[in-house]
């Protein structure tokens, strides 16, 4: 636990008071691990903006008790909280001015909960800071960005590696700093300093056109790829580009190019070039492991959301190089993957019990929660004034499945613009509970039914009722040749559209994880053109494009089946629901490589997720399936994307 965690929890003891109300309108009880740190003191949270919704939840959570306290949090005064809770509440009043008294207030609060952690533990300013004195402290304590330094071609390349590699983006305000100072350096002249630094695929994308212009140079403008790039990167002068190199590569920024035979290039230089599919597939497969390795400690040590997202995305990368793989000469590495895959699924698993919850509450500005996307996308649409926005769930969309989607689209499209982030799907994993969640905004005790996925187009009308906004629900039959609704009618409006193409083709993949990847590469080849072309219109029609999944897919092996006559309320092959706690223990006893979960405060009361542990299923002995419902990073950590025009 951080150390400014540690002051926030001072003011909240375990067992002292059964009503706390905390008015923290700098959003300080976001940080990950202080909602963890008041779960684990036995603290109920409840944070409702909407006063209906609010005095609806303080209900459900009665009664209070000093072993069981109750946290209402406002962002407001507290005096603007039911006089009741007021009255009755041991008041809090959270505050950056008095945890930085010495920085510059307004570019504090724009810092992200894991980044106030950092300038916390900062040494301390010699005096009071005005804001550039601010700004450049915190660029070199919180973002280790030494401005005189980075003046060099090679530091900014390899800075910028790092920096895109964490999960939160520098506030507007100090990346105008930082710029400023970077533009007034010839040697970065005609670099687009700009995008770069606001997203990781302009970075990246500017780094391939540089390696492709040196190794054209060095090829006579014959032997590689053609690019037209001008050559602005020394990669062939500059020694620490020479050594970043081959971390571009690892960290996926720069990917290796094809050149022809008699191209000689330097010892340094052969980590960005391929040198043979099969061979370049296995060294790759090897620091994919290596370094997915290294990243699951590091979420381990640290317990923080935006680590394990580093974790799967090296994990969703290792699997699409490894799952088309057989043969002796793979049977290591696929050994290896499977050791790590029951370390990452224990650890996950132990990181979710603690954190699931306590992400639930954390909404804006970053959505942590599928049910949180219908209000992130309110708050996006609110905040850009744009008066359209379309959803498009892709049902099943594992964050591997994205990848390698992604990665095509980017190919096709060079006017999109993609923002990525992940998400935590619902417990248990299964479409009747995360999809209804993800399209009606509510968590799982707020759905009408958990096995019942009819109400969905009502959900998503209700909540866009709530912004005034029309809202138009549709399930695409892209294959079928149905039409999408009319995306040219006039006015604002809020378009769901449910694509199950993918989760339909998994749940088709008998042979497993190598038939599924097989499968996808059909479908990116035959089904996707349509939902690109779909896509292409809803951009012409001022549309906000989002892709969000409700929830991935793993390859699992056959236990048994249970036979629950009808005390199960659902079943399927990596979960089971049950409202009677007793038949769920049963089942568990009779299979007791299982996990058991309820009263995480995002289930209803009395709702038992029965899910099999780890990479196993309800399914016949031995038989191997691709399914859902239950609790590894392949399943639970899924993508949401906005895709732009390049305008």
């Amino acid at each position: 636990m951080g150390a400014l965690a540690d002051a926030i929890l001072a003011s909240f003891p375990a067992r002292a008071h059964p009503l706390v109300v905390v008015s923290d309108p700098d959003g300080l009880l976001g940080d990950e691990a202080v909602l963890a740190g008041l779960v684990a003191r036995g603290y109920r949270l409840v944070r409702e903006a909407d006063p209906v919704r609010l005095r609806y939840r303080v209900e459900q959570e009665r009664p209070f008790s000093a072993e069981r306290p109750l946290l209402v949090v406002t962002e407001g005064e507290l005096r603007e909280l039911p006089y009741d809770l007021w009255q009755q509440g041991q008041r809090v009043r959270l505050s950056l001015h008095e945890l930085f008294p010495d920085l510059y207030y307004p570019l504090v609060r724009e810092l992200s909960p894991r980044q106030r952690d950092a300038a916390y533990r900062a040494p301390e300013p010699p005096k009071r800071l005005g804001e550039r004195a601010t700004a450049e402290y915190l660029l070199r304590h919180v973002f280790g960005a030494e401005l005189a330094r980075l003046a060099e071609p090679g530091a900014l390349i390899r800075w910028l590696n790092d920096y895109h590699r964490t999960p939160d983006p520098m506030p507007a305000a100090l990346a105008g700093v930082l710029l400023s100072h970077l533009r007034r350096h010839e040697v970065l002249a005609g670099w687009p300093l700009e995008a770069m630094l606001a997203g990781r695929e302009a970075f990246s994308r500017f780094v391939q056109e540089q390696w492709g212009a040196y190794l054209s140079r060095m090829a006579g403008g014959t032997a590689c790829e053609s690019t037209a790039a001008a050559y602005l990167v020394p990669f062939g002068e500059d020694e620490s580009l020479q050594d970043a190199v081959s971390s571009l590569v690892r960290t996926g920024a720069l990917a290796p190019v094809p050149v022809g035979d008699g191209v000689r290039l330097p010892a340094w230089a052969r980590a960005g070039v391929e040198v043979g599919d099969e061979a370049y597939a296995r060294e790759r497969a090897g620091e994919l492991v290596e370094e997915a390795e290294a990243a699951l400690e590091r979420a381990r040590a640290e317990a923080r959301w935006e680590a394990w997202q580093g974790v799967a995305r090296l994990w969703a990368e290792l699997h699409n190089l490894l799952s088309p793989r057989i043969g002796p000469d793979w049977e290591p590495i696929l050994a290896r993957r499977a050791r790590l895959a029951a370390a990452l699924d224990a650890a996950f698993a132990a990181w979710l019990r603690e954190h699931y919850a306590p992400l639930g509450v954390r909404q804006l500005p970053r959505p942590h929660h599928v049910y949180h996307v219908p209000e992130y996308l309110a708050y996006e649409r609110r905040r850009t004034r744009r008066a359209r926005v379309a959803l498009l769930v892709m049902d099943g969309l594992s964050l591997a499945d994205w990848l390698l989607i992604g990665a095509a689209w980017r190919a096709r499209h060079a006017g999109w613009r993609f923002s990525e982030q992940m998400l935590l799907a619902q417990v248990p994993t299964v479409t009747s509970v995360s999809r209804q969640a993800l399209i009606g905004g509510l968590r799982p005790a707020e759905l009408p039914s958990l096995t019942d996925g009819r109400e969905e187009p009502r959900l998503w009308s209700a909540f866009w009722a709530r912004e005034e906004l029309p809202a138009v629900y549709a399930r695409l039959r892209l294959d079928r040749g149905k039409p999408p609704p009319d995306l040219e009618a006039p006015g604002p409006r809020a378009l769901c559209l449910v694509d199950d193409s993918i989760d339909e083709l998994l749940h088709g993949a008998s042979l497993g994880a190598h038939e599924a990847v097989a499968s996808l590469q059909v479908w990116l080849a035959e089904y996707s053109p349509r939902l690109e072309a779909l896509i292409d219109d809803l951009l012409a029609c001022g549309y906000s494009v989002y892709v969000a999944s409700d929830h991935g897919h793993v390859q699992a092996r056959g236990m048994g089946r249970p036979s629950e006559g009808v005390v199960v309320d659902a079943r399927g092959q990596r979960a089971r629901i049950f409202s009677d706690r007793h038949a769920a223990a049963r089942v568990q006893m009779a299979f007791p490589q299982t996990v058991l979960w309820s009263g995480d405060g995002l289930l209803p009361d009395g709702v038992y997720a029965l899910m099999p542990e780890a990479r196993l299923a309800f399914a016949p002995a031995g038989d191997v399936v691709v399914s859902h419902g239950g609790i590894t990073p392949d399943e639970m950590i899924v993508p949401l994307v906005d895709i732009c025009t390049g305008e």
